[in-house]
Order: structure tokens, then C-alpha cells, then sequence
């Protein structure tokens, strides 16, 4: 099909106006650009503005900005933004059209195509700045009581300028100073305002296409940044936590738009950043590092394309070349300081840093391949730098190759030239890098990190990436030192097995980006990575199985200090009291909460610890101590506070048993020793439970549970003596005689506790167990079974069938009937049947797993849910084996059970 099918078919007298040199220039034009072809197909006048300007001079910086300021005068944004576009399309044709005709050198050429953008940005700034100085009154620089003002700072091949037609525009937007506007809004509000429209102006699509792709992604703090920064924070982020690739990347700023002396005061800050007088050897390192990356990012994927930016031999690596001698030799010799590739690498070769021969096929092969590139893109106006060898015979043609063969050996020899010089700036140390830390070194190629990702496992690799990423963007991460950095980055391959192996992988990612980026664990992981410490294991094991322990300890960075140094827990009253001593918290409620955090994590911490040893008994025993230790003590020292008198606080279920676990609540009862003692302190048992309950920022002390007391919820809070006596006579049921075996005295007063205890025994042990009593515990059971509908895909370990209630009745029933006044179940159990014990200890670890995992008292697991799968990982079991075992479990225990029954 011709070129010009579309003017041949619709705009046929157009095109027999046109003299033979115009209709071979509007045929070359569109032959290269279908781009261009549509735009002089909607403004065919523009060939003849093209063909007058083919054999003039470039316009130039200056003029093409004198040329945009005329769009000032369109009074609507609606307008003005095609307008924009037009413009930019009828130049973008006319240096086009200079390059197809060879008027000028390719780095000219590019010179004005950047300068072009720059017009671009500068009319938009322009408008963008009248508007909202109109609204918002003139913004006033606080340190010098100027008017504040702003720049856009032109980065990668737009501040080289050496911009390729179809590339993004980088660029970083900058102003003068902190301040406020004369009707009271910030500086920063301000200027956000104005290169927020900026963008606008550039970036929206209209019937003319669009002006410019804007990427901010090079400013400080990357994609999470801010729109636009002050002179004050750029000098601060650079000076304390810039990056290698950051310095690498700004040898290229220069002006584009806007204030030219707010630009001039940027590049006064960056320059010595960029530019040492002196390398450290880690800032060496890290640079060849890089170039390891390149190295592995330029192996191709398919065979019959070449992406000729990142391909070994390509764009890329005559870039790195030319900027990392730059890096090593700017800071002494200031003339090296050169943005635009061509002309650095002449700078280069002059000073006798690179040899003639090198530079000049440096600069040869970056010339063929920025032409290629231009070719490439302008066949399909699109950013791509892919060469397709099926379109080699069109690209030969559009190079002026009249054979083949001829460009390919042209092409593969530049490549080659380059590759070996590439290859000479460093050794062939052997380093593989994943894609997850090739793109973190170089922020490229983020469709394979993404890719990487989901091959780990994970189901949105884009989501995932990010959550890793703020891991290393976050300020805390910045201020170590380019070791610690370097070590860090060294260790992600190994977490990326870690990652591989983990049952959750989502909430895995999540917990470790809160220990570092809430918690600040980077120094302590460090020094753990420095002495290979079991330490690293452990944190890794906290983030991968518990979200509960994470949660607590990425908020409070005095908890992780305790949780990653100390190493032994807090026990008992002695260990409470001189931790409570420590704590410099006024409010003796919030020091309690505190308190409740730290013994909660650190018991944890050493369950967790001991988790691989052969001592389930002993882990389990400790831990559940350890809490139920917590929760007297604090009931202690409340009943204290409260100055709590003629009453005593007895505990049932868990905390009678003394088997609580994280996140169990308190079965609390309150009895008062008479009438007299009531009427004077009955306010006292009140405040308890509110002191117990309260939320506040430090959270809740305890959820009370008060469903164990006479008439449950309706009944009354702490009844007196004489009450119980009555209702244990008279009204208790056959299931409270079994809740009461858990009975147990925790604080109060003394006389009240011995007449209470007697009470107790009385009740529970005047009752015969005869077979109508086993019977209805029996039915009770079930009953209970019942309520928790138990599936093939979901089982319930506490109230299901052959779960821990089963074994609870029958100790229960087993301390009844042999009149034993002993609560917990474990120690019931050794006596009542050995052989259950081990079956007991499996249900009772996954419970406290379970409670450990989200901190949520339940006892339901489903079969295919991730929470069940890091259970499982917690046993070193895959998921369906740890289901089998559960269940066969579970059925040992219902089998017991029954037996006893029968």
C-alpha cells in the first residue's frame, strides 16, 4: 500500500497542489511516522511550514520558547492543551523531517527536540503559575521574605538533552522555599497546586494526541514523593540519604523551565553530591554492582528481538561507560562535567581518560544506535527500543543501507566494540542477581521483578514488589551506611527462598515490612546478619508465622529492643514488679497495659524459641504460666489500686486452671463477705472490671467474661456469701458443677477466701457422679458439639468432635468423682489416662499457634485457608499432612471419650 493511501484516497487535491519535492517529502514523512502522517492529514498546511524550514538553521532554545508564549494568550485550559500539542507536533515534524534529510547531526538534532520539551514546560508553568498566583496571592519565602518561585529541574536524556522521540520526559519539580501565600495557604500547597496542572496541561489526551509522557519517578522519595520539593528538603535528602543511582542520575539536571535561579541553586547543592573530590571503595563497589545489573539485565529473551537500550553492547552501557568515568574523575576535573553523552565521552577522550580508539567507537556505535532507535519508534510512535529482526530489511532501508547484510555486520560490530570496552571497565567477578534486586539497584525492568514475584508464589506480583520496596525506600533504611546497604540488598535472594517456602506468603511480606518500616529493626537485623546470628532465623519465623507478636512490636521500639536483646521472659511477681519499676508511665492502668504487652511478647517470644525442641509439655506449661502469672498479678494489683476490701476475686475456666493462653479472656467472680462488706465496697468489684476493660491507646487490659456467674449475664456482679451458699443448694446445674472444678482464689480478702473455698468443695464433691450425672454431662457434650457444626473442611479443635472439651469433661469428671480439688487438666491427665496426653499437647499447641498467628481467641481451622497452612508450617508439616493428623487426632480422642462413657 502507498504511503499516502490515506491522501490519495481523501485528500486527493491536496495532493496533486503538491510539486514533485513535496510529494517526496510528505511520502518520506509518512513512511517513517504514521504519526506524522496523521497530523499532516488533519494539517496538511504544516508540510509547506516543514519544506521552508527543512534547509534553515535549528531554532533553538530561545526562539522555541518565544514561540510557545503566544499560547499564553488562549484564554481556556480546554484550548489550550491541543494547542500545546500542535505545537509540539509541528516542530516534532519539522526536526523529523531534518533528520530524514541528514541537515543536521543527530546530537543537534536531539538538542533541539529536548529544547522543545522545555518550551512545552515552560508556557505550561507559565499559565500554571498565574492561575493560582490569581487565587492564591503571591507565596512568600519565609527565610528571605521574597516572592518564592519555582523550576522544573530536566533529568535522564531530557536534561542530557538528548532526548529520543519517543521517550518520557524526566523531570523533577522544585521551588525556592517554605512559606505561605498571601491568602494563607502553604508554599508546598501551592506549588503542588501548580505542577499539578503543569502535568495537566502536558499529559492530557485530546484530539491532537498528547504533548508529553511526564515521569516523576527520579525525584526524591521515588514514586511515593511529593509532586514537588523545596530547595531547604532536596539539600537535607540528598546530602543525608542520597543513593549511588541517585548521584548517577543527576549528572544529567539541568534547567528546563521556570525560575532559572531557583534551578541555578539546585545545581549549586547537587554538584558537589554528585561530583567527590574522593570515592570510598563501597561507593566503587556499589557502582560495579550496577554494572553487574546491566550485565544481567542485557541477556535477551527471545531470539529475534533486541532491545538495543539494555542489549550487551547497547545504549545502556555506552551511558554507564561514559557517566561512571565521569563519577570517578568529575569531582577533580570540572570540565568532564558534561550532560550530553556525545559530548562527554569527546570530553573524555580529550582529557585522556578513555583512549582515541575507545571513544571513538563509543561515540560511533551511540550514534548508529540512537538513529536505530529513532526508527524503531517512529514507525509506530511508541517508547520502545525493541528491534525486531523481521523489520531489519525496513530499518536498513530507512538507514540508508542499500544491502542487508551490510547493516546487521554494521549493527553487530558496534555491539561487539562496545560490549568489550563495557567489559574492561571491571573484572568478570561472577554475581548473579535476581530480577527482585536488579530492580531494586536500578528501578528497571519492573515487569520481570513483577513477574519474579508471582513466580514466587504470590498472586498480584505488582502489589507484592511495592510492600517489598518500602522496605528500601524508607528513610531509616537510607541513613545506613552503603555496607549496611550492600549487605541488606545481598541477603534478598535469601529471603526470597524464605519467601518461596512460606505458607502465607501475602502476610509474610506484610508483618516483615512492618518489623522494619514501623519497627525500625534494620540496625538489629544488621548485626544479626554481621555475626550470623540464629537471631535472623527468628525474626523471620516471627514475621512468617505471627502477625499478633509483629503487630505489638513494630508499634513500640521499646518492646522490640526487649524482645530482640533480653532473651529471657518475665515469669512471675518478682520479674512484674521490677519491670513496673522500670516503666516511666504515670497512669498505673496504662503501666499495666504496657506491662501486659512486654510479658505477653517476650513469653511468646521463648514459646517460639523452644518451638523445635523435643519439650512440647514444658513449652506449653511455661507459657501458659507465664500468662495466667500476668493476669493474678495485675487482678492483684487492682484489687490493691482500688483499695479493695471484704470481698475476693476468685477465676474460673483458663485462668482458674491456670492454662491461659495469648488473647483469652477472664472468667472472673466476685464474692462478698456479707451484706455489711457490699453495701460499703460494692463499687470497688465495678471499677475492676471497668480498669480491666477500659480501651484506650495502649488498648484493653482483658476481656472479662462473667457468663459463669450465677444467671449468667443477668445475674448479679458480686453476690454475698449466703447467695452462693442458696444457689450452689438449691438452683446450680450439672455444667456449673463442672465449671467450678476450675475454681481458683486469686485475690482478695483472706477470711472471705477460706469460707469460700470450703463452700466450694461442699458443692462440688455432695454431689454423687452416678450415672444420670455422667449422662447429662454426656448429653451437655454434645449438645455443645452441636452448636460449632463441624465439616469435612472445617474442624473445630476446642468444641468439635474429640477436641479439647472431651478431654476437659472427662478430667473434670475424673477430679469429681475421686473428690480432687486440683484445676489445671494437664496435671488431672497424667493420673486419669497417660495415653491421652500427647493427643492433648497436639490440641493444645495448635490452639496457642492459632491465638499466636492473629492474637484472636477461636478455635476453628478450614482446610484450605492459608491461617491453617502456617499452622502446619509451625509443625514443619505441609498443610494436607498436618489436616490427616489432626483429624486422626482428633478421632483417638473421641474414641477415649466414648470409652470413658460407656
Amino acid at each position: 500500500m502507498s504511503n499516502l493511501f490515506k491522501f490519495e484516497t481523501l485528500k486527493k487535491d491536496f495532493l496533486d497542489s503538491l510539486n514533485l519535492s513535496q510529494k517526496q517529502l510528505l511520502s518520506k514523512l509518512a513512511y517513517f511516522s504514521s504519526c506524522i502522517s496523521d497530523f499532516l492529514f488533519r494539517h496538511p498546511e504544516e508540510l509547506f511550514y516543514i519544506e521552508e524550514n527543512l534547509n534553515q538553521p535549528l531554532l533553538g532554545r530561545d526562539k522555541l520558547i518565544q514561540e510557545a508564549i503566544t499560547l499564553l494568550n488562549v484564554e481556556k485550559d480546554e484550548d489550550f492543551i491541543p494547542k500545546l500539542t500542535y505545537f509540539k507536533m509541528k516542530h516534532f515534524s519539522r526536526i523529523v523531517a531534518k533528520d530524514i534529510y541528514k541537515k543536521h547531526h543527530l546530537i543537534k538534532l536531539t538538542e533541539e527536540y529536548s529544547y522543545l520539551a522545555d518550551a512545552c514546560f515552560e508556557v505550561a508553568y507559565r499559565r500554571a503559575y498565574k492561575k493560582h498566583l490569581q487565587k492564591y496571592g503571591q507565596p512568600v519565602d519565609e527565610a528571605t521574605g521574597k516572592v518564592a518561585s519555582g523550576s522544573v529541574i530536566a533529568l535522564g536524556k531530557h536534561g542530557g538533552t538528548d532526548l529520543n522521540y519517543y521517550s518520557d520526559v524526566d523531570v523533577m519539580y522544585i521551588y525556592s522555599g517554605e512559606g505561605k501565600t498571601e491568602k494563607g495557604i502553604s508554599n508546598r500547597e501551592f506549588f503542588i497546586k501548580v505542577f499539578t496542572d503543569v502535568n495537566i496541561y502536558l499529559t492530557k489526551r485530546n484530539f491532537e494526541g498528547m504533548t508529553w509522557n511526564v515521569d516523576l519517578d527520579l525525584r526524591p522519595e521515588g514514586k511515593k514523593g511529593l509532586l514537588a520539593y523545596s530547595i531547604p528538603f532536596i539539600e537535607s535528602y540528598y546530602w543525608s540519604v542520597g543513593r549511588t543511582w541517585e548521584r548517577h542520575m543527576l549528572i544529567k539536571a539541568r534547567h528546563a523551565a521556570g525560575d532559572e535561579n531557583v534551578s541555578k541553586e539546585f545545581l549549586s547543592i547537587i554538584t558537589p553530591f554528585v561530583y567527590r573530590k574522593s570515592l570510598s571503595k563501597d561507593l566503587i563497589d556499589e557502582i560495579f554492582n550496577m554494572k553487574k545489573l546491566i550485565e544481567e539485565s542485557a541477556k535477551s529473551k527471545k531470539a529475534d528481538e533486541i532491545d538495543i537500550k539494555k542489549c550487551e553492547g547497547g545504549i545502556r552501557e555506552i551511558e554507564f561507560i561514559t557517566q561512571i568515568f565521569q563519577l570517578l574523575h568529575g569531582g577533580q576535573n570540572p570540565d568532564l562535567r558534561e550532560r550530553e553523552t556525545v559530548k562527554a565521552i569527546r570530553k573524555l577522550k580529550e582529557h585522556g581518560i578513555l583512549p582515541e580508539e575507545d571513544a571513538d567507537k563509543l561515540e560511533s556505535a551511540y550514534i548508529f544506535l540512537r538513529n536505530l532507535e529513532h526508527v524503531i519508534q517512529l514507525k509506530n510512535c511508541t517508547q520502545t527500543q525493541i528491534f525486531n529482526l523481521k523489520n531489519a530489511d525496513e530499518y536498513a532501508d530507512k538507514l540508508g543501507f542499500s544491502d542487508t547484510q551490510e547493516f546487521l555486520s554494521v549493527f553487530n560490530n558496534h555491539r561487539k566494540n562496545v560490549k568489550s570496552i563495557f567489559d574492561k571497565i571491571a573484572g568478570k567477578e561472577e554475581k548473579h542477581y535476581t530480577p527482585l534486586q536488579s530492580y531494586i539497584m536500578t528501578k528497571q525492568n519492573e515487569e520481570e521483578a513483577v513477574e519474579y514475584l508471582k513466580q514466587l508464589g504470590f498472586k498480584d506480583g505488582k502489589w507484592a514488589l511495592n510492600v517489598i520496596l518500602e522496605i528500601f525506600n524508607n528513610p531509616e533504611y537510607l541513613l545506613l551506611s552503603e555496607k549496611e546497604k550492600n549487605l541488606l540488598f545481598d541477603y534478598i535472594s535469601k529471603l526470597e527462598k524464605e519467601i518461596k517456602d512460606s505458607p502465607d506468603k501475602e502476610e509474610f511480606i506484610i508483618n516483615l515490612n512492618k518489623l522494619f518500616v514501623e519497627g525500625n529493626i534494620y540496625r538489629i537485623f544488621l548485626t544479626a546478619l554481621e555475626n550470623k546470628s540464629k537471631l535472623i532465623d527468628f525474626i523471620l519465623q516471627i514475621g512468617r508465622t505471627s502477625d499478633y507478636i509483629t503487630n505489638i512490636i513494630s508499634k513500640d521500639t521499646e518492646i522490640i529492643d526487649l524482645a530482640f536483646s533480653s532473651g529471657r521472659p518475665l515469669v512471675n511477681e518478682k520479674d512484674f514488679l521490677k519491670e513496673l519499676s522500670i516503666l516511666n508511665i504515670e497512669d498505673p492502668i496504662e503501666k499495666l497495659k504496657k506491662l501486659k504487652k512486654i510479658v505477653e511478647v517476650l513469653g511468646a517470644l521463648d514459646y517460639f524459641a523452644r518451638i523445635k525442641l523435643n519439650s512440647p509439655v514444658a513449652r506449653l506449661k511455661k507459657l501458659n504460666n507465664i500468662i495466667t502469672n500476668l493476669a493474678d498479678f495485675i487482678i492483684k494489683q487492682l484489687y490493691t489500686l482500688n483499695e479493695g476490701s471484704g470481698f475476693a476475686i476468685f477465676g474460673l475456666g483458663k485462668l482458674g486452671s491456670k492454662e491461659m493462653n495469648i488473647g483469652s479472656d477472664l472468667d472472673l467472680i466476685f464474692v462478698f463477705k456479707d451484706e455489711e462488706s457490699k453495701l460499703k465496697y460494692l463499687k470497688i468489684p465495678q471499677k475492676i472490671v471497668q480498669d480491666l476493660t477500659k480501651y484506650t491507646k495502649e488498648g484493653q487490659l482483658y476481656q472479662i467474661d462473667l457468663r459463669l456467674r450465677p444467671y449468667g449475664k443477668a445475674g448479679e456482679l458480686s453476690p454475698t456469701m449466703d447467695f452462693y451458699r442458696k444457689y450452689f443448694s438449691k438452683e446450680a446445674r450439672v455444667w456449673e458443677v463442672l465449671a467450678w472444678t476450675k475454681s481458683r482464689f486469686i485475690a482478695g480478702d483472706e477470711d472471705v477466701k477460706n469460707e469460700f473455698e470450703s463452700l466450694i468443695k461442699e458443692f462440688l464433691f455432695s454431689k454423687k457422679v452416678d450415672k444420670a450425672f455422667k449422662e447429662e454431662v454426656l448429653d451437655m457434650r454434645l449438645k455443645l458439639e452441636g452448636i460449632t457444626k463441624e465439616t469435612e473442611s472445617m474442624l473445630d479443635i476446642k468444641l468439635g468432635k474429640g477436641g479439647i472439651a472431651d478431654i476437659e469433661f472427662m478430667v473434670q469428671l475424673f477430679y469429681l468423682e475421686n473428690k480432687d480439688r486440683r484445676t489445671g487438666i494437664l496435671e488431672g491427665l497424667l493420673d486419669f489416662d497417660p495415653d491421652v496426653v500427647d493427643d492433648y499437647i497436639f490440641l493444645r499447641e495448635i490452639e496457642t499457634r492459632l491465638r499466636l498467628v492473629k492474637g484472636l481467641s477461636t478455635s476453628k481451622l478450614t482446610k484450605d485457608d492459608t491461617i491453617t497452612g502456617r499452622i502446619a508450617d509451625t509443625f514443619e508439616l505441609d498443610t494436607k499432612t498436618f489436616w490427616n493428623t489432626l483429624k486422626e487426632t482428633k478421632e483417638r480422642v473421641r474414641n477415649h471419650f466414648y470409652r470413658y462413657f460407656k
